[in-house]
This record gives structure tokens, C-alpha cells and sequence, in this order.
């Protein structure tokens, strides 16, 4: 029993709710207390009560949601909220062998609209997820042998420890964006972070040009380059690479998700337009519209 409450607490956890759920629940908990306002305002006392209920409702639906994976999946049979697309955790494991060792959160999509685009998505989540997993294995072997080749002993090897985790970004019924990201505890010049931002209607993943159209390039380092002059007058001693498009222009498949406000993000791993230090660099180009 515990076990199965150990395993439960984990796919919970991990369970991403829609941004937009506050929005619908919010307006279904106003639609029911204003049904109960009309039938029952006789007295002031009743209204106070309903009042009151209707708040606690609020506080307690937001709490709830956030902790208990049964209590969210009876949330998306609400009208307007079940047609949502919704990240799961799908399978969670821990490994370790002679080489590495780490956890692995593979997420799953839940679209009950579109079946069809929900086992496509699921297909190319599983194919990435393997992906990462076997080049880990690959590198830690690497690894290993050159410090046993330059003097290392066996006994004082440090196993490489390694997280492939994930994180919804965006979600309604017509759009999903969310990251698959990797990261060591050893060496950090390997971590890695996926972004896909997917269709829901025809279950095609999206370009920066599906977004912002055939200029989407001008588009997209215009304001680029526009935040890092902003940001470089706000933090002299961060320097940006602002002729970064000589060498490397944005083309459609650029990394990007959208955020929880719509907006689109571009985003640049580490090194590519900054020092290291400075990490992942985002970078806010447009909007969606819909």
C-alpha cells in the first residue's frame, strides 16, 4: 500500500495543470453562486453564507489542484476545461550502474480531443526521451574511460549523476508548448533543454514562422538584439553578443516555447550568445494570436 502511494505522490507531482483552469473554474464557481444568490435571497444571512462558501470553494479548488492528481483529472470534466491538452508524468525511474547514475521523468500527453494527435505527440516525446537517454549513457562511458586513462583510479571514480525531467509551458485546446530538459550534477557543459510547441488540430509541430510569418527572422532579432541593449545599459559588466545573426541567423526550427501569457520566448543554450555563466538566454519576439 504504501508503495502504491509512494508511486501515486510521484505522478501527481508532476501532473501540469493549464493555465487557463483558474479562468474556467473561476467563472463556474460565479455561475453557481449566482444560481444560489437568486434561489435563496431571502434573508441577508443566506447571502452571507452562500457568500462565504463560494470564496472557501475558490481557495479550496486552487489547493486541491495543486495536490491531488485524482482531484485534477475530475477537474478537466468540467465543460470548456476537458478539451484541454495536459502533460503527465507517463513512466519515472532512478537508475544507476558502473558509469552513471540519475532519474528520469517521462512525460506523456493527454489530449481525449484528438487521439490521434495526442499518440503522435506521445511518439515523438518517446523518441527524444530514448535519444537523450542513450547519448547520456554514451557520454558517461567516455567519460569514465578517460579517467581511468589518465591515472584515475576506479575506486575514486565519481558516477555522473543526471536528471531528464520536464515542464509544460503553454496549454489550452488548440495549442501545447512544453520542455524536456537534462541536466548533471558533474558536468553542466552537457545539460540540454528540448522546447516543442505543437498544433493541437493537426498535431504539427511549430516554426517560428507558422507564428510570426514569412519576416519572422527580421522579426525575432530585431527584438533580440533591442532586450540585450537593454539589458547590457541595466548590467554593464553582462555582455551580449549582439552580432550573433552574422554567424548564426534565426531560422523557423530555432528553440522557442510559449509562455504562460501567450508570448513567444527564443531561447539560446548557454554560450551561444552570452558567457556561460549567465545560463539560457530568453528572449520575448512576439505573441500568438488565435
Amino acid at each position: 500500500m504504501n508503495k502504491k502511494l509512494n508511486d501515486l505522490n510521484k505522478l501527481y507531482e508532476h501532473l501540469e495543470v493549464s493555465p487557463k483552469l483558474d479562468d474556467v473554474l473561476r467563472e463556474a464557481i460565479l455561475q453557481k453562486r449566482n444560481r444560489k444568490v437568486i434561489y435563496m435571497q431571502k434573508t441577508k444571512k443566506v447571502l452571507k453564507v452562500v457568500g462565504t462558501i463560494a470564496a472557501s470553494l475558490a481557495i479550496s479548488v486552487t489547493i486541491a489542484a495543486n495536490s491531488s492528481i485524482s482531484f485534477a483529472q475530475a477537474l478537466y470534466d468540467i465543460p470548456g476545461v476537458q478539451g484541454f491538452a495536459r502533460l503527465v508524468t507517463f513512466r519515472n525511474y532512478t537508475f544507476e550502474n558502473e558509469t552513471s547514475k540519475g532519474s528520469v521523468n517521462t512525460p506523456a500527453v493527454e489530449f481525449d480531443s484528438n487521439t490521434s494527435v495526442q499518440d503522435k505527440i506521445n511518439a515523438i516525446i518517446e523518441e527524444k526521451v530514448n535519444a537523450v537517454i542513450a547519448e547520456q549513457a554514451k557520454l558517461d562511458d567516455e567519460y569514465k574511460k578517460a579517467f581511468l586513462e589518465t591515472g584515475g583510479k576506479e575506486s575514486e571514480y565519481r558516477k555522473i549523476e543526471t536528471t531528464v525531467d520536464y515542464k509544460t509551458r503553454y496549454s489550452d485546446n488548440k495549442l501545447l508548448s512544453f520542455e524536456i530538459y537534462k541536466y548533471q550534477t558533474l558536468a553542466s557543459a552537457y545539460n540540454e533543454n528540448f522546447y516543442y510547441s505543437f498544433d493541437l488540430e493537426t498535431g504539427a509541430q511549430l516554426t517560428l514562422k507558422d507564428l510570426l510569418g514569412d519576416n519572422f527572422a527580421q522579426i525575432a532579432t530585431e527584438k533580440i538584439v533591442g532586450e540585450m541593449e537593454a539589458r547590457m545599459e541595466k548590467k554593464p559588466d553582462e555582455v551580449y553578443d549582439t552580432k550573433f545573426y552574422d554567424y548564426k541567423p534565426i531560422d523557423e526550427n530555432h528553440s522557442f516555447y510559449i509562455n504562460k501569457d501567450g508570448n513567444i520566448v527564443v531561447a539560446f543554450a548557454k554560450y551561444e550568445v552570452a558567457a556561460g555563466y549567465m545560463g539560457i538566454q530568453e528572449f520575448v519576439v512576439g505573441h500568438i494570436t488565435k
